[in-house]
């Protein structure tokens, strides 16, 4: 069977081109798709703005380090009661 498939150009033509068409399809299928899911979940849930966010993670993370250092100063001053 395959060495007719060789054999006769026009069956390979045939052949070849249906599989890259379908493979085309199916591809295709799956890329739009994800594009179609991509914007149905970013309309469903607008991203608020980057640039705010941003910041307001930089001002998070201040007052974590404000914690953290005020915590040490208290982990300092008993180890100093402690050896006193």
């Amino acid at each position: 069977m395959f060495k007719k498939y060789l054999k006769d150009p026009l069956s390979t033509i045939a052949i070849n081109t249906t599989v890259f068409i379908m493979g085309s399809l199916f591809f295709g299928s799956i890329a739009l798709f994800g594009i179609a899911s991509e914007l149905i979940r970013d309309s469903n849930n607008a991203p608020i703005n980057y640039r705010i966010q941003h910041i307001q993670q930089h001002a998070d993370e201040q007052v974590k380090f404000d914690k953290m250092i005020q915590l040490l100063d208290s982990i300092n001053l008993k180890s100093k009661k402690f050896k006193d």
